[in-house]
């Protein structure tokens, strides 16, 4: 089940990024209360919709999202290792685009770390394209347009729709 956040939800997205990003990304990352008061401040921009086994369990797998005038950002994306590959993320990233979407964006937005290939391979399969590479961050921004009459798309930049049958829908979008 798909459901908007709640506050019990904090120490089980941050124990995801602890095991899930962590180890993937270039970066020194501070630990402990640190780490959990960063996350809690990046939560409290923007909305995550968060993926749990039932109605009232643990996340298992969380997207952060901020929408930036016409552009959807995605901030943060984890699934649990054992839930991989069960469509998870793409069914969270295909809310999250109709989310953007809904709430007037024409692109999306997200940056990936340059040693996370299955990040990359993921997203491009999504339809997301390299739109620049940070050297000073070891990141690839990544964008993808959420209509055909953005600018990406009359260019020619691959445009799909992340459709999964993953069996999963919003609890509520109020």
């Amino acid at each position: 089940m798909i459901r908007w956040r709640r506050r019990g939800d904090l120490s089980s997205i941050v124990r995801l990024v602890r095991k899930e990003l962590i180890p993937l990304s270039p970066h020194q990352h501070p630990r402990d209360r640190r780490l959990t008061d960063d996350i809690k401040r990046r939560l409290t921009r923007g909305v995550t919709l968060v993926v749990a086994n039932a109605r009232g369990g643990d996340p298992i797998a969380f997207l952060h999202l901020e929408v930036q005038q016409e552009t959807l950002f995605i901030d943060l994306l984890a699934v649990d290792a054992g839930y991989q590959g069960r469509h998870l993320g793409s069914e969270l990233m295909r809310q999250a685009e109709a989310y953007g979407r809904n709430h007037g964006c024409t692109r999306a937005r997200l940056f990936v770390d340059e040693g996370n290939d299955k990040g990359q391979a993921f997203y491009r399969r999504l339809g997301y394209t390299v739109k620049e590479y940070w050297a000073a961050y070891n990141c690839y921004e990544l964008v993808k347009p959420l209509n055909a009459n953005h600018p990406l798309f009359t260019l020619g930049v691959p445009f799909e729709a992340a459709w999964h049958q993953s069996g999963f829908v919003l609890e509520a979008w109020t």
